[in-house]
């Protein structure tokens, strides 16, 4: 029989050969069992590559260290070795199988090829092995042939790893290209496009293409009202495009908020349904199967999320992929840095523009307001004046015109009034000019 332990692959031309050699010596020497071992001169390991006879099927060991036993003695000294009693030799292991076969006796020899060792041939027997000069020069022609197969299958062996190793250099070469034009693709929407919500949206296609995912949204944090409100996504299926569109996500329903917006870590599972940190409305109205979350920095702070859906599929990911997703996550944060700053540029353009006008018109207002207010003083002073509350009233108008020219010259920031959604936004000039924020 031919026994296949861990780790060893033979051909199966090979086994066959081997289990011919085997039947043939036993057949030469009358012996009781014909083991032959393969050796792995990279571990210092041997493993059986075919037995026949007695015992056979139950082999005690089907791999052995060099050193080990009689047969690890014969690979680790490149020498043969002929015992006619094993049970008073402390080379030997497995004394209870040996005595349950009646195997007393061995005889063994290392298969050496260009001073490569490619494995031990051992024969164990009953009674003492006694060979003729006749069957021990067959013996050697038998050995030479096992020794051949085992060359030919370590070459096969060589190979095969060979084209494994490159196969597998391939994909992982080929997986490091896909990623490094994600990255790239991801620079090039960094410096393409000004626009938020569309550099949003190319991101989440190239994450699409990248992992596989269904489907990719990008949210925002609106940390004032601790909430997560989606702005762009690739794939959304038309069943949810429109819920997922009005779609909010409390931030304190999101049990994983603290990796994920806290330390800003890459937060995924592969079981989102029964994951505990995803129990909340929003999955309960969109049910998926796994997810992944990634931060975008704006600032200090997590200021969005990537989010990448497999609705039905399992998907893990491993530690390489985690890692090209963060880096992924920090290159599109730049964006929403870059957002920031625009908006703040724009509002800080605006502020100049409004103060500019307003000092403007203060100027302007301010004049033929000192006109006014004078000849109205005159007039109300004069004795006998009829209707002076009408003077009166002119006055206290004025006043608040220079009230609110004050105000125009004291602008700081933007604020609107608080106007019905049909009106058009109004600066509020009292909030914009007062030293403190508003508060609300």
């Amino acid at each position: 029989m031919s026994v296949e332990p861990p780790g060893a692959q033979f051909p199966p031309e090979a086994k066959t050969s081997l289990e011919h050699v085997a039947r043939d010596l036993a057949a030469l020497t009358s012996v009781a069992l014909v083991t032959l071992w393969s050796a792995d001169e990279r571990t210092r390991t041997l493993s059986v590559a075919a037995a026949l006879g007695e015992g056979a099927a139950s082999l005690p060991l089907v791999t052995l260290p060099y050193g080990v036993g009689a047969v690890g003695w014969i690979a680790a000294n490149r020498a043969p070795l002929e015992i006619s009693d094993v049970f008073r030799d402390a080379r030997f292991v497995g004394h209870d199988w040996r005595k349950s076969h009646g195997l007393a006796s061995f005889s063994g020899a290392p298969l050496v090829v260009d001073g490569r060792l490619l494995g031990v041939l051992a024969l164990d027997a009953r009674a003492p092995i006694e060979l003729t000069a006749t069957q021990r020069k067959g013996v050697a022609g038998f050995v030479g042939q096992a020794a051949a197969v085992l060359e030919e299958a370590r070459r096969q062996n060589e190979a095969r790893r060979q084209r494994e190793e490159l196969e597998a250099s391939r994909s992982a070469l080929d997986a490091r290209v896909r990623e490094m034009a994600a990255l790239v693709s991801v620079a090039g929407i960094l410096g393409a496009t000004s626009d938020l919500t569309g550099a949003l949206r190319l991101i989440c296609r190239e994450l699409g293409r990248l992992t596989g995912a269904d489907t990719v949204a990008a949210y925002v944090i609106d940390r004032q009202r601790a909430e997560v409100s989606p702005v762009a996504g690739y794939h959304i299926p038309e069943a949810v495009r429109e819920g997922l569109r009005e779609a909010r996500l409390p931030l304190v329903d999101a049990r994983f908020s603290d990796a994920l917006l806290e330390q800003g870590q890459v937060v995924w599972s592969d079981d989102a349904p029964n994951d505990a940190r995803f129990a909340n409305s929003f999955f309960a109205r969109f049910p998926h199967r796994s997810c992944a979350f990634i931060p975008l920095l704006g600032g200090a702070q997590v200021s969005g999320v990537l989010h990448l859906v497999w609705w039905t599929q399992p998907r893990r990911l491993s530690v390489g992929e985690i890692a090209l997703l963060q880096a992924i996550g920090q290159q599109a944060s730049i964006l929403l840095q870059n957002a920031r700053l625009l908006e703040a540029e724009v509002r800080a353009q605006g502020l100049r523009a409004v103060t500019r006008l307003a000092n403007a018109a203060a100027h302007e207002i301010n004049n033929p307001l000192a006109i006014i207010v004078g000849h109205a003083q005159i007039l109300a002073d004069r004795p006998g004046v009829a209707e002076r509350h009408r003077f009166d009233r002119i006055l206290a108008a004025a006043a608040r015109i220079g009230e609110i020219v004050g105000h125009m010259t004291q602008i700081t920031r933007l604020e609107d009034l608080d106007t019905a959604p049909n009106l058009p936004p109004m600066l509020d000039l009292r909030r914009s000019s007062e030293t403190d924020p508003p508060t609300r």
